[in-house]
């Protein structure tokens, strides 16, 4: 019980806002079930069919996990993607932004997250190593640049946006030459990073969008039913997820 109280409360216990701010983003609901997925982790991930999404080409399996029970929220097909980029860069060539994948494939590359100990805590545009990474890579963080590190009613779309476009521009100028740095959004989650979007303001070499229908498939949609995807319905957390991608500009 103990193990399980501590997987619960690692991904938002940090957060200045911790339970309030859950509730506010998630619901109610959510907070309540949450520890149940998470008792019933080991006896539902065995007995689950194996579910795959397409990918460049390839059929991927999609990854379930006790932490932060996967098979019911979007980090299933998140994590699928990124082990898709991960298996062929070396882990010292690769830098993550957001302390994600340690909980999943171990930690083996470089993490800079503010919140988190166990990584490098300093703010990515203020990050220097002193050396460019061939994958730069970023699971369901941007969204939460600036929008969840205020009270909803400080937020201000113009300081979200410019703090959105500082983080990618600083991981652009971290990618070695013929590098890649890739992102994941969950649509809905923050409607300001949506407006982004929807107008082609991030700048992407490619973006692809991956929307959740019944019995955990995920399939890759257009961007127009991608983005009309609403955030926690008809599923709990992000109903679609947007994968960008740039590729190493000459600078």
């Amino acid at each position: 019980m103990k193990d399980v109280a501590k997987t619960f409360v690692s991904g938002w216990a940090r957060n200045a806002g911790g339970v309030s701010w859950f509730i506010r983003r998630y619901g109610l609901v959510q907070l309540l079930v949450k520890p149940l997925f998470i008792l019933m982790a080991p006896v539902v991930i065995p007995l689950l069919r194996e579910r795959t999404v397409e990918f460049r080409g390839d059929r991927i399996p999609l990854i379930y996990a006790p932490y932060n029970t996967t098979w019911v929220n979007e980090r299933c097909v998140e994590l699928a993607i990124a082990r898709w980029f991960l298996k062929s860069v070396r882990p010292e060539d690769v830098l993550e932004v957001g302390n994600v994948l340690s909980h999943y494939f171990g930690y083996r590359h470089t993490v800079v997250d503010k919140y988190e100990p166990e990584s490098i805590q300093v703010d990515i545009v203020d990050f220097e190593p002193g050396r460019q990474y061939d994958l730069v890579l970023s699971i369901s963080t941007i969204e939460h640049v600036s929008f969840d590190e205020n009270d909803e009613n400080e937020v201000i779309p113009e300081d979200v946006e410019r703090k959105i476009r500082a983080a990618i521009d600083r991981c652009l100028e971290l990618l070695a030459p013929g590098g890649t740095f890739v992102i994941t959004v969950p649509i809905g989650y923050n409607p300001i990073l949506d407006e982004m979007i929807a107008a082609d303001l991030l700048g992407s070499t490619r973006t692809a969008w991956y929307k959740r229908f019944p019995q955990r498939s995920w399939r890759e949609v257009s961007k127009k039913e991608g983005m009309d995807c609403r955030y926690g319905s008809p599923y709990p957390y992000a109903n679609c997820i947007m994968v960008a991608e740039w590729d190493r500009r000459d600078r």
